[in-house]
């Protein structure tokens, strides 16, 4: 399942990113939309790999029949802070929570002048939009007092350059917590600059302003930048958010709505999921043989395993308790309470799964039964 090519600030970047031999264990790659799996058909990289259009569970959660899922949730939400603006950052490239700064990584086969050069300049871009969003932040939270501005951090990010900018601004609070839909839906607006947020605030029909004080045509996103009001000044940007504020947003025009269809492959009545699962069953993958494998081949296959994870481990050694913090940061655990609970949830909006339960055979590891 390709889950990254949705957002990308061109072809070759986004390319650059992967081995020239990423898919060579790979009998199906699903895609989001048209445009992502023209990209793959251009890449040379398919070599005659079976390429399927899915769309992508991330937008069953958006869609109305699962809007039931989240609906507690967001009126929680909307009691704990009523009427709010989010702003989703994503600079993780340049406020790292786990190296205390940059993290940008491309493959091995990308090198080069030119490539460190292209390198070294999107994150002169990254930087000079994250500084511009921190400075905007007590401007933001004046503009709309006493309504509530919500900072939520991408979830690889630091949040201490976040609780710097809103210290003095006490309507503002930097929350990570739980999914990012229900956060999307409470909002009254979203304000970002090329966060896969934009688009599905696009879909769930919450109103996005996207501040573009720097602009680059090399780096910037266009596809999330394109679902909102795009405004270019300071100004700009807190007049179109309080507009929407007091006057109401607008509905998604028809050519974005255009454009987002040839990004992602999405209906109203079936779900992402169910086609997955066709795709996967027409082609004829993930059975497993009757027979146990060579006890030769398990060895090769944890040998080569173990060979990847050793630079991840050094790092976390010299790294130390950043790295686990880091961890935890992005994934806090999994418990068989909380499973329960999403597929109660999931039986209720869709009239499915009964009579599935669960069992936790290892820590994070539960098994549906």
């Amino acid at each position: 399942l390709d889950e990254e090519a949705l957002v990308r600030q061109s072809d070759h970047i986004f390319l650059m990113k992967h081995d020239s031999d990423a898919l060579k264990n790979v009998d199906l790659l699903l895609t989001w939309g048209q445009d992502s799996r023209e990209m793959w058909q251009r890449s040379g990289m398919l070599d005659g790999l079976r390429v399927e259009t899915v769309g992508n569970p991330r937008v069953d959660m958006l869609l109305p029949q699962l809007r039931q899922y989240h609906q507690e949730t967001v009126d929680d939400i909307e009691r704990r802070y009523g009427d709010f603006v989010l702003f989703n950052s994503n600079f993780g490239t340049v406020n790292h929570k786990a190296t205390g700064g940059v993290q940008f990584k491309l493959a091995n086969r990308a090198k080069g002048q030119e490539v460190k050069k292209d390198a070294a300049s999107f994150l002169i871009h990254k930087r000079a939009l994250f500084d511009r969003f921190r400075l905007l932040v007590p401007k933001l939270a004046a503009a709309i007092a006493p309504r509530n501005l919500i900072i939520r951090p991408h979830p690889t990010e630091d949040h201490a350059p976040w609780m710097k900018a809103a210290a003095n601004c006490p309507n503002v609070h930097v929350i990570f917590e739980g999914s990012v839909v229900p956060w999307i839906a409470a909002a009254r607006v979203l304000i970002h600059n090329g966060c896969t947020s934009a688009i599905e605030a696009a879909i769930k029909g919450t109103s996005v302003v996207t501040y573009r004080p720097v602009t680059s045509s090399r780096f910037d996103n266009p596809l999330p930048n394109s679902m909102g009001e795009e405004c270019f000044t300071d100004a700009a940007a807190l007049e179109g958010i309080v507009k929407i504020l007091n006057e109401g947003g607008v509905p998604l025009a028809p050519e974005k709505l255009g454009i987002l269809r040839s990004h992602i492959d999405f209906g109203e009545h079936k779900l992402s999921s169910d086609t997955i699962f066709e795709a996967i069953e027409r082609a004829v993958i993930g059975r497993v043989s009757p027979g146990k494998a060579p006890l030769g081949r398990w060895l090769a296959v944890y040998l080569q395993y173990q060979r990847r994870l050793l630079p991840k481990r050094l790092s976390s050694l010299s790294l130390g308790s950043r790295r686990n913090a880091y961890r935890r940061q992005k994934f806090s655990g999994l418990t068989e309470a909380m499973v329960n609970l999403r597929l109660a949830r999931l039986q209720k909006s869709l009239n499915r799964f009964s009579g599935i339960g669960t069992r936790q055979i290892a820590r994070d590891i539960i098994e549906l039964i």
